[in-house]
């Protein structure tokens, strides 16, 4: 398993070094309208299963991305990580690594794309169901973008951890966005049945 960082930083140079020459064909499923690809097409796309896990991780953690295309692709790389998560999922997978990294390594105040991008990673994060994520998650709720905050509730909910339904009922008696507290009751509402 050694390889995988490797691989990944290898691909990741050539990525960043040359955001805008991606193959034609990655570039074709990585920037559909209003569809996530699936992990067929992403394996098709990659070449392979493992080809796909590291490319869509190092695209998603590009952050040379600075055209519409190439911010389109790093987007759908996100959501497309969601699922492309072998399960049960395990801390060390390509695609948890990605998303963890984009959300540690974004500030609280982040605007603009990388607030998008931001969000885009936590709401990957939570269906992937790593238990280790629970306080990386809970620590967003502090996010001073209701949007941001609406998509820790929301990952919260597809984490399906009910050590999460503490910390968000603190932030629903003190939360002052509309939004964000429909998606905590919501939240709330999944983790309240059994099994969520």
């Amino acid at each position: 398993m050694k390889i995988w960082p490797i691989a990944l930083a290898l691909f990741a140079g050539s990525v960043s070094a040359a955001s805008l020459e991606l193959p034609t064909n990655v570039q074709l499923v990585l920037t559909l309208i209003d569809a996530v690809p699936t992990p067929s097409q992403l394996d098709l796309a990659f070449n392979d299963h493992a080809g796909a896990a590291q490319g869509l991780a190092a695209i998603a953690t590009d952050s040379g991305a600075i055209d519409a295309a190439s911010r389109s692709a790093r987007l759908h790389a996100i959501s497309a990580l969601a699922t492309y998560c072998a399960m049960p999922c395990n801390e060390l997978d390509p695609a948890h690594v990605a998303l963890v990294s984009i959300i540690q390594n974004t500030t609280a105040e982040s605007t603009g794309f990388d607030a998008i991008v931001l969000r885009a990673a936590i709401e990957a994060l939570g269906p992937q169901r790593v238990g280790t994520d629970l306080q990386l998650l809970v620590d967003q709720l502090q996010n001073p973008s209701r949007d941001v905050r609406t998509a820790v509730a929301h990952s919260l909910r597809d984490l399906c951890n009910t050590n999460a339904i503490a910390p968000l009922r603190q932030q629903q008696q003190n939360e002052t966005s509309d939004q964000v507290k429909q998606a905590i009751t919501e939240a709330l509402r999944v983790l309240g049945q059994a099994p969520c």
